[in-house]
């Protein structure tokens, strides 16, 4: 009877087992996913009282390459290469010459290629839908971008680059890198929903912003990139 029992329980074992290995994602080694999603991000500032933007809506798109590899059961690394919006808006006033108190929306719009490199996780749940996270570092290098203050008792807007000198000055490093956090399902070995966030470890001011921010009573004075983002992709 124990031989019995004990023969039972290592069926179930292997049934089991071998039940659970077909839920992994187990298909082809390498795919390709389109993808275009919306972001919502932010500017973080350090040591510069009342500095504090409001989150700002962008948008991303890009291709991303993904390695399942094998015999380790769901397992997979993925590369990236995005264009995505980042940045942050304020409602501020400002001091112009013997006018105060002009009212204003201050806007920054940082632009990146962006290179994410992760490793990740997926489980398929049912034969048409799988859930996945993945994680790790990416690079960015500036494109494009303006501070633009839009004032409310003008019509005419100021608008400067963020990485181009202005004046002698530059404002924001075009380099940043962080890490990457995404969370996403999969329907039909095709149509994926992510939702992702980029934390920024790269402090984004050059040493000409730091001078003109210490002069200005900033000591220390930082700035980091924040982003999360919506994304829809398509896997090729």
């Amino acid at each position: 009877m124990k031989r019995i029992l004990l023969s039972l329980i290592a069926l179930a074992i292997t049934v089991a087992s071998a039940n659970a290995q077909n839920n992994y994602y187990e298909e082809k080694n390498v795919s390709f996913m389109g993808l275009f999603g919306m972001n919502i991000s932010n500017m973080h500032y350090k040591n510069q009282p009342g500095m504090e933007l409001n989150p700002k809506a962008g948008f991303n798109l890009g291709v991303r390459a993904e390695y399942v590899l094998p015999s380790c059961h769901g397992v997979f690394v993925n590369a990236g290469l995005e264009y995505t919006m980042k940045g942050g808006r304020d409602k501020i006033e400002v001091g112009i010459d013997d006018m105060l108190g002009i009212g204003c929306t201050y806007i920054a719009r940082p632009c990146y290629i962006s290179i994410p490199v992760h490793v990740g996780y997926r489980y398929d749940v049912l034969d048409v839908l799988g859930v996945y996270a993945d994680f790790g570092p990416y690079f960015a290098i500036g494109t494009n971008g303006k501070f633009r203050t839009k004032f409310d008792d003008f019509s005419d807007d100021v608008t400067e680059s963020i990485f181009k000198k202005e004046d002698g000055m530059r404002s924001y490093k075009r380099f940043d890198c962080g890490l990457g956090f995404r969370v996403g399902a999969e329907y039909a070995k095709h149509y994926n929903f992510i939702l992702g966030f980029d934390w920024g470890l790269t402090d984004m001011y050059t040493q000409d912003m730091k001078h003109y921010l210490h002069q200005e009573g900033a000591t220390d004075a930082a700035c980091k990139n924040f982003c999360a983002s919506l994304t829809f992709g398509y896997r090729f």
